[in-house]
């Protein structure tokens, strides 16, 4: 009964006479006059095309909205927002290991079988050859161009990271020289493939495919240099230390030679350079602590001098990046002694400068080489000591108030001040959790 049912309803929609005016079933004796029938499967092609759609949807938005709504979510460019871009940039292959691997494919193509004739024959083989050298070598240069982030979508300590290892606008022009490339090699192949396959003899499509590949090899070559510079950009940007925003960062600052970098030995598994001159640290050195279980990041940063920003190195100006876009808690050294060749009150005038600057961030004063101090302070001391800037005079002494005094060489200060570390960590977690739950909330800005 609902097949009947099913079928009169089906009558009654009009349909198109001229596809199925010849059908048999159509010129058959059972056929009901004055209806045209419907194609079923055409039906319930539409129903089921139409239902999908609007239950993706939602809602009865009709389907050509919809449609558009999703392809410009699709296009729409996506942030990065944590920090690791440089881990997923692909390994990139040297110039010559392109052109090479790409000659060699290109040279396996054989003539689409069945051609008869020689002449034919062996200019569809030309053009063929021709065509997958230009696709060997555009498909590369198009992954590492495509997959190399754009800089602006980049976390901004990543963006300072390029400015300060590549230089401001190396990026973009190298990548901007690869693709340029990839459109040059694409133009001499496709052009020579053209002519190839005009070819009215063997002998003829032979020589023009010789100087089609030469020249497509010669218009690489002329421009290859930018593949081998990136090459050394992704070797570069993918060393880089990959910080997690969300995990508790601690970070060591002060002159170049103040022994931060043993500190760091001693507090967490990092290994930096220890030598006795400055600007040992030549870049971001990562190190982790764990403390129930929990871990937390260290960095081992450049020493910073006493000048303008204007004035300073890069080295200088990556310290000052951690400061600024990571969530970091900061042990500062001093070296009181005179040793680093910072003297004291140039490490006073630049500690003012960035703990003002800093203000934020969790802070821990720390006196490193106590144990020389002690022994002999004026040992080292090369400066005038006459002053009458109290502050200065009493950090000569003292250092910062409530500065601890630490020694690696006799482990001095190391127990209290491991454990001081992990009590700032836990608080440091603490503040990042809030800062995710509420970004407006008082936190160090990211």
């Amino acid at each position: 009964m609902m097949g009947a049912s099913n079928m009169l309803e089906l009558c009654r929609i009009p349909s198109n006479r001229f596809l199925f005016g010849t059908s048999k079933l159509i010129k058959g004796s059972r056929q009901i006059p004055n209806r045209s029938f419907y194609p079923i499967m055409c039906l319930c092609k539409e129903i089921q095309t139409t239902t999908a759609e609007k239950i993706m949807g939602a809602s009865y938005i009709p389907d050509t909205k919809f449609k558009k709504e999703t392809k410009l979510k699709v296009n729409e460019p996506v942030v990065i927002e944590g920090v690791g871009a440089f881990q997923k940039l692909p390994m990139v292959m040297p110039s010559v290991d392109i052109i090479q691997s790409a000659i060699r494919k290109a040279k396996k193509v054989s003539a689409t079988k069945g051609i008869a004739n020689i002449a034919k024959r062996e200019r569809n083989r030309g053009a063929k050859q021709l065509d997958a050298l230009m696709k060997e070598l555009a498909v590369p240069l198009r992954l590492y161009t495509e997959s190399f982030p754009n800089k602006n979508h980049l976390h901004p300590y990543e963006r300072s990271l390029i400015e300060l290892t590549l230089g401001d606008g190396n990026y973009e022009e190298v990548l901007s020289k690869v693709n340029n490339l990839r459109k040059k090699v694409t133009a001499v192949a496709k052009e020579h493939a053209s002519v190839c396959a005009k070819s009215l003899t063997k002998k003829e499509a032979e020589e023009r495919l010789n100087e089609g590949m030469k020249r497509v090899e010669a218009a690489y070559y002329r421009e290859s240099k930018a593949v081998d510079d990136l090459l050394n950009i992704a070797k570069t940007l993918r060393a880089m230390p990959v910080v997690d925003l969300e995990t508790p960062t601690l970070s060591l600052v002060g002159a170049p030679n103040v022994g931060k970098s043993s500190l760091v030995r001693i507090l967490s598994t990092g290994k930096p350079e220890i030598c006795n001159y400055p600007f040992t640290t030549r870049g971001i050195l990562m190190g982790h602590i764990v403390v129930n279980y929990q871990r937390f990041q260290v960095t081992d940063t450049p020493g910073v001098l006493t000048r303008l920003d204007e004035e300073r190195n890069n080295l200088e100006k990556l310290t000052l990046a951690v400061l600024t876009h990571l969530p970091t808690a900061v042990i500062y050294v001093h070296d009181l002694t005179g040793e680093c060749g910072t003297s004291v009150s140039d490490q006073f005038t630049t500690y003012t400068e960035i703990r003002g600057r800093f203000s934020k961030h969790l802070w821990i004063d720390v006196v490193s080489k106590c144990d020389i101090l002690h022994e002999s302070p004026s040992a080292f001391i090369t400066e005038d000591l006459t002053t009458d800037d109290a502050d200065l005079a009493r950090y000569r002494i003292f250092g910062p108030e409530g500065a601890m005094r630490v020694s690696v060489m006799n482990g001095h200060g190391l127990d209290e001040l491991k454990e001081k570390v992990h009590n700032m960590l836990i608080s440091q977690s603490e503040k990042i959790r809030r800062q995710i739950i509420d970004p407006k909330c008082d936190a160090t800005p990211t």
